[in-house]
C-alpha cells in the first residue's frame, strides 16, 4: 500500500477568532441532491469535543477527493425533533455516521445528546456531562434533497442511553442495517458493564427501523465490543469489527471480528484480529479484499491501515501502514515499525475526551484507490478534516 496524495477537506477559516473542534468523521459516495455520484464527508463541529453547540457539518468533492468545499447539510440547524422522553440539559449532535447504496440513497446519522452544563445539575465528569441520548437519521434519495430526520429511541429503560456507533450498511433490495449501542448511565453501579451493542434493521430503504436486534456482546459484560463497524461481502455475509475493551481493568484488547449470514439478525462468536486499535473501519474492495483504517491509541499513536485477504478472519498487521503520526502531526505513508502494545498505556475511558485525532473512515473510489477521511491536528496543531488517497496494492 502507498499514499497517493492527501488534502485538507475542511479547516476552521477563522482560527484566531473562533474555536472549532472536530470528531465523528465519516465518508461515502453520495448522490444526495445529485444524479451524479460524488464524495461526501460528515463530521462533528463545535467549540469543544463535548460542547452544547455540536452540529454535523458536510464537505463535498466532485473530483474523487482532490478538492473539497463545505456544503449545507440536514443536521446543522435546530435539533427539536420529537423525543420519547423530555430529558434535561441542552441537545447537541455528535457521532456522525453515513452510508449509501448503489441506487443512490444516502443515510446520515448522528447521536442527539442532552448535555449538562459543567458543574451544574446532572453533571458527571466520567460522562463529560452526557445525561441522555437518542439517534437521528436523515435520508436523501438520488437527486433529491435531504428529508426531515427521523428519530430512533433505542433505550430499553430510563437508566441507559443509546446512540449510533457505525455507518448504516446497505444490504440490497432496500434493506439496511444500522449499528447502535446502549450505555448505562453513570449513576448505575458498574455502569460501564451496562454496554450493549445492537442494530436497527430496515426493509424500506432506511425510512423506518422496526427491528432492533443484538450484535456481538459479552454475556459476562466484562468485554465491551464498542463501535461495531461493518462491511458487506459479495456473498452477502456481513463482517463486523469491534473495538474490544475490558471495562473492569480499563484495558484495550485486540480488535475483534464477527460475522452474520442472515442480514444482521444473528452473529458468530467474536474472534481476535490482532489489530491493536479502535474503532476499526472496514471497506470491501472490488477484488474482494477488505481494507481497514483505524486509530491506534497506544504509543506510537496515529492512524493506520491494513488488509485482509480472507473476508476479515485474519489481517496483515505485519504489513500495517502508518497514515498519520500524532506526535508530528504529519501524513507519513510508511510501514509500521512498532506494533506491540506498550506496558503503561493510559486508561481508555478517561482519555477519550481529549483525543486530537481519530475516526479514520475508508471509502472505495471509482479509480481503484481507497480514500480515508479522519480528523487530526496538523504540525501547526490546528484541527482539520483530512482526506488521504491510497493505492491498496500490497507491494
Amino acid at each position: 500500500m502507498r499514499i497517493v496524495d492527501d488534502q485538507v477537506a475542511y479547516r476552521n477559516p477563522y482560527p484566531n477568532a473562533r474555536a472549532e473542534q472536530y470528531s465523528g468523521t465519516t465518508v461515502c459516495v453520495s448522490r444526495a441532491g445529485s444524479r451524479d455520484p460524488y464524495l461526501l464527508i460528515a463530521f462533528r463541529i463545535g467549540q469543544a469535543r463535548m460542547s452544547t453547540d455540536g452540529r454535523i457539518g458536510l464537505a463535498a468533492s466532485h473530483d474523487q477527493g482532490r478538492t473539497w468545499a463545505r456544503v449545507a447539510g440536514p443536521l446543522e440547524g435546530p435539533t427539536d425533533w420529537p423525543v420519547g422522553v423530555s430529558p434535561a440539559g441542552t441537545p447537541s449532535l455528535a457521532g456522525a455516521q453515513m452510508g449509501a447504496d448503489p441506487d443512490g440513497t444516502t443515510l446520515l446519522t448522528a447521536a442527539r445528546m442532552w448535555l449538562a452544563e459543567p458543574g451544574g445539575p446532572g453533571w458527571s465528569d466520567e460522562a463529560a456531562g452526557l445525561m441522555d441520548a437518542d439517534s437521528v437519521v436523515a435520508r436523501a434519495a438520488a437527486g433529491e434533497p435531504w428529508e426531515v430526520p427521523a428519530v430512533i429511541d433505542g433505550r430499553r429503560h430510563g437508566d441507559e442511553w443509546a446512540i449510533p456507533c457505525g455507518p448504516p450498511v446497505a444490504l440490497g433490495g432496500g434493506r439496511w442495517m444500522f449499528p447502535l449501542e446502549r450505555h448505562a448511565k453513570t449513576h448505575v453501579p458498574d455502569w460501564l458493564r451496562g454496554y450493549h451493542a445492537f442494530a436497527g434493521l430496515s426493509s424500506d430503504h432506511g425510512r423506518t427501523w422496526p427491528e432492533l436486534v443484538p450484535m456481538m456482546n459479552d454475556p459476562e459484560q466484562r468485554i465491551a465490543h464498542y463501535d461495531q463497524r461493518c462491511t458487506l461481502l459479495a456473498s452477502g455475509r456481513i463482517v463486523s469489527l469491534a473495538w474490544a475493551h475490558d471495562v473492569v481493568a480499563d484495558v484495550t484488547l485486540p480488535a475483534r471480528v464477527g460475522f452474520s449470514d442472515d442480514g444482521g439478525r444473528t452473529w458468530s462468536a467474536p474472534a481476535d484480529t490482532g489489530i491493536m486499535a479502535g474503532p476499526v473501519n472496514p471497506v470491501t474492495l472490488p477484488d474482494g479484499r477488505l481494507f481497514a483504517a483505524y486509530a491506534r491509541r497506544t504509543s506510537p499513536r496515529g492512524v493506520r491501515c491494513s488488509l485482509s485477504e480472507d473476508g476479515g478472519r485474519t489481517w496483515r498487521t505485519d504489513r500495517e501502514l502508518v497514515i498519520f503520526d500524532e506526535s508530528s502531526g504529519r501524513i507519513v505513508g510508511e510501514r509500521a515499525s512498532v506494533v506491540d502494545r506498550v506496558e503503561l498505556d493510559p486508561s481508555l475511558w478517561n482519555t477519550m475526551w481529549g483525543w486530537t485525532f481519530g475516526q479514520p473512515m475508508p471509502v472505495a473510489l471509482p479509480d481503484g484507490h481507497v480514500g480515508v477521511a479522519f480528523f487530526a491536528q496538523g504540525p501547526d496543531r490546528l484541527p482539520s478534516i483530512r482526506f488521504v488517497r491510497l493505492d491498496p496494492e500490497d507491494g
